[in-house]
């Protein structure tokens, strides 16, 4: 279904909208099975990349025989799983994502974002457009919950409206391509919760300041990210970090775009 006029509007104004019930029970219990086959180790991230949680003990994360993994990240996960594949390409969500950026689009990102049971640490506040030298700065991120997601194991806390402040100072923090606003700009105290339930997506302005909390409960809260930018989005930097890369998603691609 497309966006309301309420919701395009509040898209514009707050710089994000979280449309509920966006995809249905059988495709979020598909991904969350295909994550946890991962996490046990029972198929291989060849393609891709895994974080485990920086400080925790590997032999708690909730699974027999597996780590507390932080995240799967890189485009390999959709070039190399066709679960991940054809979730970026749900027509529920692409649809939404082209009323926002238009008809030609691009995939910048995509990761599996977990908060092991207990150990699951907090993202300090950030804007994603920090990590990404693309010009124009408006790609949109897209958060589908696979898990209830609460204040108590770390949903989604944004910034209302703090995305046309525009990219903001950041600093390195803690581990590699870690990265958090400065202290004088936007922290947690500035942010409100999204409470989301399993099929329910956020989609997120890239410059929105946002920030996730420790998960503090007994089970996992597993998301799926993935990014979304025009065709015609074009690198600001000559050389840009090994992580920036694209996938054609639907539409045109143009000559000397990314």
């Amino acid at each position: 279904m497309p966006l309301t006029e309420g919701e395009f509007e509040q898209y514009q104004r707050d710089g994000y909208v979280v449309v509920e019930d966006c995809l249905d029970g059988e495709t979020v219990e598909r991904v969350t099975t295909r994550i946890d086959e991962y996490v046990r180790n029972e198929r291989e991230e060849s393609e891709f990349q895994r974080m485990l949680e920086p400080e925790a003990d590997p032999a708690v994360g909730g699974f027999e025989d597996a780590d507390p993994v932080r995240k799967f990240e890189g485009l390999g996960m959709v070039r190399a799983d066709d679960i991940f594949a054809d979730l970026v390409e749900d027509d529920a969500i692409v649809e939404i994502v082209r009323e926002l950026q238009g008809p030609n689009l691009k995939l910048l990102r995509s990761a599996a974002m977990l908060k092991p049971p207990c150990v699951g640490s907090e993202k300090k506040c950030h804007q994603d457009a920090a990590y990404y030298p693309i010009h124009p700065m408006d790609h949109v991120t897209v958060w589908i919950a696979l898990d209830q997601s609460t204040t108590e194991n770390g949903c989604m806390q944004v910034v209302p409206g703090a995305h046309a402040d525009g990219l903001l100072d950041h600093e390195a923090i803690e581990y590699e391509t870690d990265i958090t606003l400065d202290e004088d700009d936007y922290g947690p105290e500035d942010t409100v919760a999204l409470p989301m339930e399993p099929g329910d997506v956020l989609f997120q302005h890239c410059l929105l300041p946002h920030y996730t909390a420790p998960n503090e409960t007994d089970d996992w809260r597993r998301a799926f990210i993935a990014s979304y930018m025009r065709s015609r989005s074009r690198f600001t930097d000559e050389n840009p970090p090994a992580w920036v890369d694209s996938e054609h998603i639907v539409g045109e691609s143009f000559p000397g775009c990314v």
